[in-house]
């Protein structure tokens, strides 16, 4: 079948353009350009005589003929909602997805990171393994990602390639490691300078759009600081600024790790300094785990407008910690989701959401139990649902562009079904509450709950459409 001209979705449509805003409009309509790539307009409490071709006449001002749309009717148990955003995951790393979590980040670094990474300088692996990624990250809902590659210049355009061609939009990063590193598994400040911009230049040629419709973007990616000189530091920032790229590292992940960069950068004032000081730091970075943070950490995020990718599963997996995510939002800190695989075993934002309530929950209870007042209500569905999708996309620096379904915005969309054959979400019908409101004429009452049970029962096979500037890129 032929892509259409227009798609005009009608059910129900949830999404949280706000932390805290659970925006259930259960009778609607929205239409998208696929030309565009893009949410032409949105009709709430819709009329089902009207035809889709007199909502695209009302949302375009053109007569457009029916045969030129397509219409999906979503079921009683589906409704529509933004794709999910992963902040931060390693490509290469699912290669050993599930080893070594009975080892602090350090050592599992040095057992099984470096050395897995290090194979991809073969670029038949690179090409058999990121085909696989990409598609098992898409499977899972995730319509953006901020990817790490490795420092492999070839594997990394193989990486780029591979994402554009499955359809996802994604930051790609080379990574960049000079010193601290394993002499199998590093480079010179000169190579890994003139590598990454290399990479750069290679990506944005390939680009064969305006800068509003490129799907894969380059992002300057210094793996951590001590893993960099201080030149090599500085450089990555120098050509950030020439090219305005964004930029992805880890901070302040481990205590061990956090003790290391001081050591290594013993005149910076803390461990953010270390990239402010390189001009690495800004509001279009993007800085990974943020779990043991100074004052002066945090005041340099919230001056810099840098965002937080919280990657509760890693978190836990590795001992690392458990980050505050409820400091960040309360100082204005942007906070999105990330999956850090392979420290995290599993690519997926839905359970990046379970895991955040989970490690919300288990710093409330220690605080509680070490005599600490707390005073701050625990992360609901609609907030985590909101970190998954409109934060990610506001620490991705793209908000205006994605994380909701506004007219104007992208079409990166998702069709969740929770009545599909073996569903881990149990049916309306065996879940009371949710019955009730339905029985008693209160669908959005029915539907908050639905999406609640999305968010800490559904899995991939929930996920029945998957949708990237308009255009279906997987579906079941």
């Amino acid at each position: 079948m032929s892509t259409p001209e227009y798609y005009v979705f009608r059910g129900c449509l949830i999404d949280t353009p706000e932390l805290g805003t659970l925006r259930i409009r259960h009778s609607a309509a929205l239409g998208v350009s696929c030309r565009s790539g893009r949410i032409i307009g949105v009709t709430e409490q819709l009329d089902s005589s009207v035809s889709s071709g007199s909502l695209i006449d009302a949302w375009t001002g053109n007569k457009v003929n029916e045969s030129a749309i397509e219409t999906v009717n979503l079921g009683s148990d589906q409704f529509l909602m933004p794709g999910l955003i992963d902040t931060h995951t390693h490509a290469p790393q699912f290669t050993f997805l599930g080893l070594g979590h009975d080892l602090p980040l350090m050592e599992w670094l040095e057992k099984y990171t470096f050395k897995h990474e290090s194979e991809f300088q073969d670029p038949s692996l690179a090409r058999t393994a990121y085909k696989d990624v990409v598609q098992r990250v898409i499977r899972g809902g995730c319509t953006m990602a901020a990817y790490f590659g490795t420092i492999h210049l070839e594997a990394n355009c193989i990486l780029a390639e591979t994402i554009r061609e499955a359809g996802q939009r994604a930051f790609v990063g080379k990574v960049c490691m000079d010193v601290n590193s394993p002499a199998y598994y590093s480079e010179s400040t000169e190579e890994s300078l003139q590598a990454s911009e290399t990479f750069v230049r290679a990506v944005l040629d390939n680009n064969n759009a305006d800068d509003d419709s490129v799907l894969v973007r380059p992002i300057i990616t210094p793996r951590f600081a001590p893993t960099c000189s201080d030149r090599c530091l500085r450089g990555l920032g120098e050509l950030a600024h020439k090219r305005n790229l964004a930029v992805q590292s880890h901070l302040c992940e481990n205590p061990s790790e956090t003790a290391f960069a001081k050591e290594c950068f013993p005149e910076a004032a803390s461990y953010a300094a270390i990239y402010d000081n390189a001009g690495l730091l800004g509001p279009r970075t993007i800085m990974a785990h943020c779990i043991h943070m100074s004052d002066d950490d945090m005041r340099l995020m919230r001056k810099s407008g840098a965002g937080v990718s919280h990657c509760p599963n890693s978190n836990f997996a590795l001992s690392s910690g458990i980050a505050d995510v409820r400091r960040f939002l309360d100082q204005g800190i942007p906070v999105g989701l990330g999956t850090d695989v392979g420290a995290g075993y599993t690519p997926s934002i839905i359970d990046a959401m379970r895991m955040a309530a989970a490690a919300n929950r288990a710093l409330i209870a220690s605080r509680r139990d070490a005599g600490t007042e707390v005073k701050q209500a625990p992360l609901n569905a609609s907030e985590l649902l909101f970190l998954a999708t409109q934060g990610g996309a506001r620490v991705m620096g793209m908000q205006s562009q994605l994380g909701s379904l506004d007219p104007g915005k992208f079409f990166d969309a998702l069709v969740v079904d929770l009545d599909v054959s073996n569903s881990p979400v149990p049916s309306v019908h065996s879940t009371g509450a949710v019955l009730h409101h339905q029985q008693n004429g209160e669908p959005e009452l029915g539907w908050n709950l639905r999406a609640e049970q999305f968010v800490f029962l559904a899995d991939d096979r929930n996920i029945v459409r998957v949708y990237v500037a308009g255009r279906l890129i997987h579906s079941l």
